[in-house]
C-alpha cells in the first residue's frame, strides 16, 4: 500500500501514513509532501491502518481500562470486542521516541469517528499526540487566526463564533493584509508558524471550486462585507487565487496580540497574566491532550511521557510570545465586521483597499 506524507506545518509537522486524505481534529486536505520533507519536520508522526492481532502480547500485562502495557516498555494497546463479532485495536508505540506510531485496525478506524467517552477516533487521538509532541519539542499548536500588514504580525485570539475569521479574511481580502492562520497556528514564542488547512477551509483545495466545498460557510459570512462577494462560484475562485502560495505568510514574528470579545465598543491593553489567562483558557477549549484517554494511559506506563511538564512548556511559550509582542490587547465590539479596521488602527496601518485579486 502507498505510503503518503502530509505536511501540516512546514519543517514543524508531518504526518506518515498508509491513509489517503488523512484527516485530524483541527483540519483535513493538509498539503502531501514528500519524504524529504517529512524527514525535515521537528514532530514526525506515524499512523497505519491495518488488520493485526496481537492479543497473545498481553498476557500478563497490566491493564488500565481496556489498555494494556508494561512499565517502561514504550509501548501500549488497546482492544475491545464490538457486538461479539469482532475486535477494535490500537498499538500505540514509541512516544518516547523522535517518531511514534499508532497503528490501527478496520474496524476501529471506521466505527469510532468522534469522542465517545474513552473511544477516540484516530484523528483526535493524533491531534492530542501532536500537540503533546509539539510542546515537548518546544512549540505551541495556539487557537487563533493572524495576518500580517506591512512590517506586523497580528495573532487574533477569541472563543469561536467571535470574529476571528471574519476579522483575519476582512483584513485580508478588504485591506491588503497577508493572510497566516484562520484558526490554527504553531508558535515557539517568537515567531507564528501558518497552518492554514484547518476547519474552515479544511475542504478546500484548487480543484474544488463547487458550492459543495465546506468552506462555502466562510464565504456566506463574509459576504455582508460589500459587493466583493456578490457572486459566490466568482468568490470561490477568488479564494482559491487568494489562498495560493503567493499570498500566504508562512513564518512571521508576533509583534502584536489581540483579544476579541463581544461587548460595548472598548480597546484597552492587557497585562501579562490576564492575557496568559484567556489565551490557555482559549486553547485549552480546543487542544484536549491533558484529557486524552490513550495519552493518560500511556503516561501510567510510562511516567517519562510527562503530560504535567507539556501543560508547564505551554505556559512558558506563550508567556514567551506575550513579553516578546509590542501591544497586547483586548478588543470588544457590538459589530463583529468591526474588528478588523480596529485592528489595523492598533498597529498603525492605514486602511486601504487591497489591490484587485489576479483573474477577479
Amino acid at each position: 500500500m502507498k505510503t503518503h506524507y502530509y505536511i501540516a506545518s512546514p519543517g514543524v509537522l508531518g504526518v506518515k501514513t498508509n491513509i489517503k486524505k488523512f484527516g485530524w481534529s483541527y483540519g483535513h486536505n493538509i498539503p502531501e509532501g514528500t519524504m524529504e520533507q517529512y524527514e525535515r519536520c521537528v514532530v514526525r508522526m506515524q499512523v497505519e491502518l491495518k488488520e493485526f492481532n496481537d492479543d497473545a502480547e498481553h498476557e500478563g500485562m497490566g491493564k488500565y481500562h481496556y489498555f494494556s502495557g508494561m512499565p517502561g516498555a514504550d509501548k501500549i494497546y488497546y482492544t475491545r470486542n464490538y457486538a461479539g463479532i469482532g475486535s477494535m485495536r490500537i498499538r500505540a508505540e514509541g512516544f518516547l521516541t523522535d517518531e511514534p506510531k499508532i497503528t490501527v485496525n478496520h474496524a476501529y478506524y471506521k466505527l469510532i469517528i468522534h469522542r465517545i467517552m474513552n473511544l477516540h477516533s484516530i484523528p483526535y487521538i493524533m491531534t492530542d499526540l501532536a500537540t503533546l509532541l509539539l510542546l515537548k519539542k518546544g512549540y505551541a499548536p495556539i487557537h487563533c487566526s493572524a495576518f500580517k500588514k506591512d512590517n506586523s504580525t497580528v495573532t487574533v485570539f477569541a472563543p469561536s463564533n467571535t470574529g476571528k475569521t471574519l476579522s483575519c479574511m476582512t483584513a485580508c481580502m478588504q485591506y491588503g493584509a497577508e493572510f497566516i492562520a484562520e484558526d490554527m497556528a504553531i508558535t515557539d514564542g517568537n515567531a507564528i508558524h501558518s497552518v492554514p488547512w484547518t476547519n474552515s477551509f479544511r475542504d478546500y483545495s484548487a480543484k474544488d471550486l463547487t458550492g459543495k466545498s465546506k468552506s462555502s460557510h466562510v464565504i456566506n459570512r463574509l459576504s455582508s462585507i460589500g459587493s466583493y462577494f456578490n457572486n459566490r462560484g466568482a468568490h470561490q475562485k477568488e479564494m482559491a487565487e487568494y489562498l495560493s502560495h503567493i499570498h500566504l505568510s508562512g513564518i512571521n514574528k508576533v509583534t502584536h496580540i489581540a483579544i476579541l470579545e463581544r461587548g460595548d465598543n472598548l480597546v484597552r491593553e492587557t497585562a501579562e497574566i490576564e492575557s496568559l489567562q484567556k489565551i490557555m483558557n482559549l486553547n485549552r477549549y480546543i487542544f484536549n491532550y491533558l484529557r486524552s484517554p490513550l495519552l493518560t494511559a500511556y503516561e501510567f506506563f510510562n511516567p517519562e511521557l510527562s503530560i504535567d511538564q507539556a501543560l508547564a512548556n505551554e505556559r512558558e511559550i506563550l508567556t514567551k510570545l506575550i513579553r516578546g509582542s509590542e501591544k497586547v490587547f483586548s478588543v470588544k465590539k457590538n459589530n463583529a465586521t468591526h474588528y478588523a479596521a480596529e485592528l489595523l488602527e492598533q498597529i498603525g496601518s492605514p486602511i486601504a483597499p487591497a489591490p484587485a485579486v489576479r483573474g477577479a
